[in-house]
């Protein structure tokens, strides 16, 4: 297997793993004071699954199978009430900072390959922090938080190793991917469809030749990851899976683990349930063949809810990612390891997004900044303690395109503007149901909502989350001082709203620039 791999990458290939000890111990034995053998920081497996609805899982889903998850989840504690944003970009924003994506400029839908704009550069985000207290940090999957310049990537933002795409969605087998939003090379008009080629082993660029399918390679690269990992020191992990994802693309024998399923698109997702629970798999393996679980806090969550128009399922909860229904924003999430004194059950405690940053920090004995939006959560997972987050701002997005936001406080959501930020030309009707996953769903319609042939929607929608958690009953008109209360709270978070990172489409991204691959530019 290693030597399928060294033969596979290019640029700096493996560098990371034959200056691992020197270079990144160096660095860890002048940062890791704190390593006297009484003071054992567990070792952080962060998993972010890519558009996981809820109905995608075995305990939510029986006709799932993710055995490996279930038993996981089983032994460990799994959330009811996790939240995300809409979309990636602006979820592993809030992951990686601590804040919400509107008081950074990341609100707005998820990043294209040819925009400028990405994560702020001033801000310190998880790996980062990690580092300063002797942790090793490495990512393996999806970045998704910008690349124009080589500061926005993953080995300038604290991460001592990076195999993985920087933009979305990547072809599986093929590693290349459309950017809708690209501008035209040598023209000034917007729509064109670009396709480059993303996948990246630090710095350089693997193989183009290689067809071996995405998942595998990066469940490999966490595993030896793993296997080379100097044990005294305190791992990092954020292994951004890239499944479920978008597409159709799965090796036949996953697919052929449901044969009773007689729809193939159904029978094709559900493989893709399957591969992205046997990779987790040979990860959480790995970290026992080398005496490291039962030092280890794994994390899993996804970062928005499923895309309904290739089968994925957010059942019973209303619509599909890129809107502010629970459907898009309330997923699957589930944690495992030592510091939990309480297991085996189903945690309702209220959690967002924010609040995964600011926990990890505790579990790492930092203390969290007070300017966060996100809460230490530590004693709720350890313990089953009542959460200590009341209310959190789903999204507040200005563009003016698609203005939309939506609030909850205690068992009250009040959703007002336009709920679908992602296509705000798709007719709201067409978006706002409860999908099942055996239909044909919607197709999304526009680029990136800068071409909208319906005006969007401007609604004032106000729901009980506890009595109505699917969103059907609509109590705005009956309740008319609960949505001023709601919409009065809306308004001061309003307040803290951040201009948009720069969302300029840049010709000079155009991949033929750079032999066909997705490259930073600026």
């Amino acid at each position: 297997m290693e030597k399928n791999y060294r033969e596979r990458s290019t640029g700096n290939s493996w560098k990371y793993l034959t200056t691992l000890a020197v270079t990144v111990g160096v660095i860890a034995l002048v940062t890791a004071v704190f390593t006297s053998q009484k003071e054992k920081r567990p070792h952080i497996l962060l998993i972010l699954a890519d558009d996981l609805g809820w109905n995608d899982i075995s305990w939510n889903n029986p006709r799932v199978k993710t055995p490996h998850l279930h038993k996981l989840a089983s032994e460990g504690v799994i959330f009811n009430q996790t939240y995300v944003q809409p979309l990636c970009s602006p979820t592993r924003a809030a992951l990686l900072t601590g804040y919400y994506p509107f008081r950074i400029g990341m609100q707005h839908k998820m990043l294209w390959r040819s925009q400028r704009g990405g994560l702020p550069l001033e801000l310190r985000i998880l790996p980062e922090k990690l580092k300063e207290v002797g942790y090793l940090t490495h990512m393996v999957g999806k970045w998704h938080l910008g690349h124009s310049s080589w500061d926005y990537t993953p080995l300038k933002r604290g991460f001592d190793s990076f195999y993985g795409h920087y933009g979305g969605i990547i072809s599986h087998y093929e590693k290349t991917a459309e950017d809708a939003g690209m501008i035209k090379k040598g023209a000034g008009d917007i729509g064109a469809k670009v396709v480059g080629y993303d996948l990246r082993d630090g710095t350089g660029v693997v193989q183009k030749d290689d067809k071996a399918y995405s998942t595998l390679l990066y469940t490999e690269r966490a595993v030896d990851i793993i296997s080379k990992h100097y044990a005294e020191y305190p791992l990092f992990l954020y292994f951004a899976i890239d499944q479920p994802s978008k597409g159709l693309q799965v090796p036949s024998h996953y697919e052929d683990l449901y044969p009773d399923i007689e729809n193939q698109n159904v029978r094709k997702y559900y493989g893709k349930l399957s591969l992205l629970d046997e990779g987790i798999a040979n990860v959480t393996s790995a970290l026992k063949s080398r005496g490291m679980w039962d030092n280890t806090m794994l994390i899993f969550i996804s970062d928005n809810g499923a895309f309904t128009f290739t089968q994925g399922c957010n059942l019973p909860f209303r619509s599909t990612a890129t809107t502010i229904f629970e459907g898009a924003t309330r997923v699957p999430a589930m944690i495992h390891g030592p510091l939990l004194k309480r297991t085996g059950y189903v945690n309702n405690g209220l959690n967002h997004i924010t609040d995964w940053h600011s926990t990890l920090l505790s579990i790492a004995g930092i203390k969290q900044g007070s300017d966060l939006d996100g809460m230490d959560i530590l004693d709720m997972i350890t313990n089953g303690s009542p959460s200590p987050r009341k209310e959190f701002i789903y999204n507040i997005d200005q563009f003016e395109k698609s203005p939309g936001a939506a609030i909850r406080v205690g068992d009250w959501k009040l959703i007002v503007g336009n709920p679908n930020i992602m296509y705000p030309g798709q007719l709201l009707s067409e978006v706002d149901h409860w999908f099942p996953v055996d239909k044909t769903m919607f197709k999304p319609k526009g680029t990136m909502g800068m071409e909208a042939p319906t005006p969007p929607a401007n609604l004032t929608l106000l729901f009980n989350l506890t009595d109505d958690p699917e969103e059907r009953n609509d109590l705005s008109n009956q309740l008319p001082d609960k949505v001023d209360e709601l919409r009065r709270r809306l308004d001061e978070y309003r307040k803290q709203v951040a201009p948009h990172v720069d969302l300029t489409l840049d010709p000079a991204a155009h991949p033929d620039n750079f032999d066909g691959v997705f490259s930073p530019w600026l």
